[in-house]
């Protein structure tokens, strides 16, 4: 993959130093650029549909789609250098060139989302409505930015430029179509940290952006009236499609995964809400100075007002979706442990008890003068009674069957007995509390118990249950060596998965050299 990278750098540097070194004539740069772009457009177009046939899946999607869009691409460079070259006259608007150039970001955009949305490792599903929130993010983003440029500089630039209706719209469509390929790209890179095709994700959306970059900077130039553009933005016309012919010959190689920060993912949440905040700070200005609002930004704004109360439902949707099936989880775990604890109980240390037994009975029946036989008959019994003693132990970790039958109160006192530190017990708990509470209080309750036994260094532990006004308060406290953190370790991480499973709260505040203090509250009439 760097030899095509190195061999795209080389054609982009060649075109842009014969295009600007003055040794051609005005006509044989344009020509030379011309010329490139279009053959470069056919490369990256032969490149993708030759590929996709080796390839299934998304793999496959991705390069039909993408050669779709530069092959429309090289179409509209075909009608764009045949009137500057060859008819020497300006190129009307809209055009056949236009129809060919607003392609590319509509296939483009299809192909980017179709690699994006393959599978990164066998067996793994694709997570669509990811997808969705992703695309509703890219276009609010759009929306907001293109009303800030809109009201800003474009805007009028566009009016002045466009003689039509037709050419209006032609005129709006490009900045704004690159803008959201731009931003849909960038959203999808960094949604991707975790999937094999990362790389050729990047060179794709890397090409789509120069090409992005060179669009914009020619549509503004056409629209104040230039009849040329800089030669970096022919460069970004030849390195972006270059980039995009290196990204279908690449093969889509397995890479470990990244955890993605939750920094980062809070980042992610929070980005539609920055320019849609400075899209309403732009309408406040302009209503404060009376300035009047265009029909495109009035129905632009509406869009992503819209749109970012779609996206909010969908978030919501999606939170809720994942509390129900973080909960479902967490029941069909109890369940399977309760399930466990019982063939324990039930199989298991029924089968040696019966087997104890039968041993002694044996036992009993060997002559005295067998006294070695005896002495070993009496030591299988021994190893059969610890085995008992093992399995009985196994299973109340499991599953506390006291837990089961009893409730809440029973099991913490039978932890409390347990403990490898002395506790102090107060429990407030009058009945049953519905049987998810009870199990996740009462793992809460052993975790911590555990932890200060092993790392608290107290010579005493608090343990607080009490229900009033519909709810469940949990509170372990300890005067122990404190600096309690749940990054070091899964058994915190876990119970407050746990917790939040049955729509409760856990707090956790451990000073270093000043105690710990876990905190838990669950309510008790969730359906």
């Amino acid at each position: 993959m760097s030899s095509l990278l190195a061999i795209a750098a080389m054609v982009v540097a060649a075109v842009v130093g014969l295009g600007s070194s003055g040794l051609l004539s005005p006509w044989s740069s344009l020509f030379v650029y011309d010329a490139t772009q279009f053959f470069t457009a056919l490369a990256a177009t032969l490149a993708c549909w030759m590929t996709a046939g080796r390839h299934t899946g998304g793999q496959r999607r991705w390069r039909v789609w993408m050669g779709a869009a530069t092959c429309g691409w090289m179409i509209g460079q075909f009608f764009w250098s045949w009137y500057q070259l060859f008819r020497n006259v300006g190129l009307p608007s809209p055009s056949l060139a236009d129809a060919g150039y607003l392609t590319m970001p509509v296939f483009a955009l299809v192909a980017i989302i179709s690699l994006a949305a393959d599978r990164p490792a066998q067996g793994m599903p694709r997570h669509r409505p990811g997808q969705l929130v992703l695309v509703l993010d890219g276009v609010i983003v759009v929306g907001a930015l293109f009303v800030l440029s809109w009201a800003t500089t474009l805007g009028p630039v566009v009016r002045a430029g466009a003689a039509t209706p037709l050419a209006y719209s032609v005129a709006i469509a490009y900045p704004l179509t690159d803008l959201l390929l731009a931003v849909i790209v960038i959203l999808l890179i960094a949604a991707a940290s975790s999937t094999a095709n990362r790389s050729q994700l990047i060179i794709l959306g890397a090409g789509l952006l120069c090409l992005a970059v060179s669009d914009s900077v020619f549509a503004y130039r056409v629209s104040e009236g230039a009849h040329s553009i800089p030669s970096p933005a022919y460069a970004g016309f030849v390195a972006g499609l270059a980039l995009v012919a290196v990204a279908a010959l690449a093969p889509a190689r397995e890479t470990p995964g990244l955890a993605r920060r939750q920094d980062a993912r809070r980042g992610q949440l929070l980005l539609p809400y920055v320019p849609v905040a400075g899209m309403l700070l732009l309408f406040i200005v302009q209503r404060v100075q009376g300035i009047p609002l265009d029909t495109v930004e009035i129905v632009i704004e509406t869009v992503v007002i819209a749109l970012l109360l779609i996206r909010q439902a969908v978030t919501l949707v999606q939170s809720a979706n994942l509390v129900a099936s973080r909960a479902r989880l967490v029941l069909a775990t109890d369940h399977t442990r309760r399930q466990l604890e019982r063939d324990l109980h039930d199989g298991v240390q029924q089968r040696l008890i019966s087997l104890v037994l039968d041993v002694r009975r044996a036992e009993a029946d060997v002559p005295p003068e067998l006294t070695q036989l005896r002495q070993q008959l009496s030591a299988v019994v021994a190893g059969l009674n610890g085995t008992v003693d093992d399995v009985r132990e196994l299973s109340r970790g499991v599953h506390p069957a006291i837990l089961t039958d009893g409730g809440l109160r029973p099991a913490l006192r039978a932890l409390a007995r347990r403990s490898g530190v002395p506790v102090e017990l107060d429990v407030h708990v009058d009945g049953r509390q519905p049987e998810p509470v009870e199990v996740a209080a009462y793992y809460v309750v052993a975790e911590a118990l555990t932890n200060a036994a092993k790392y608290a260094q107290a010579p005493l532990v608090h343990v607080c249950v009490q229900a009033r006004g519909g709810y469940l308060y949990l509170s372990v406290r300890d005067d122990g060596v404190g600096g309690a953190d749940p990054k070091r370790g899964t058994g915190l991480t876990g119970l407050s998965d746990r917790v939040e499973a049955v729509g409760g709260t856990l707090t956790l505040d451990s000073p270093a050299g000043k105690g710990t203090r876990l905190q838990a509250e669950f309510p008790l009439n969730r359906r």
